[in-house]
């Protein structure tokens, strides 16, 4: 799937499932984010295939791991994600 720079999306799962499997640190909890919308920031994929969302609202409100050199962005699988 080819996502654009600039398109919008909204996180469908992680990991590509909606739960986590296992008992997981909260901070480490991205499952929180499902539902939560955004836009892809580079259209280049890592090696992992994923793409670097810029979410909506501030991660730091969810807790979670943020330490990207853009705040509030995270390194998605694409095929996490729903085009908006």
């Amino acid at each position: 799937m080819e996502i654009e720079k600039n398109t919008p999306i909204k996180l469908k799962s992680f990991l590509g499932i909606l739960k986590p499997k296992k008992r997981i640190r909260e901070n480490e909890n991205y499952w929180k984010l499902i539902g939560e919308k955004g836009k892809v920031i580079d259209k280049k994929e890592n090696d992992n295939g994923r793409v670097l969302v810029l979410f909506d609202k501030n991660l730091d409100e969810f807790e979670v791991e943020n330490h990207n050199p853009i705040k509030n962005s995270l390194w998605i699988k694409k095929t996490d994600l729903e085009i908006q």
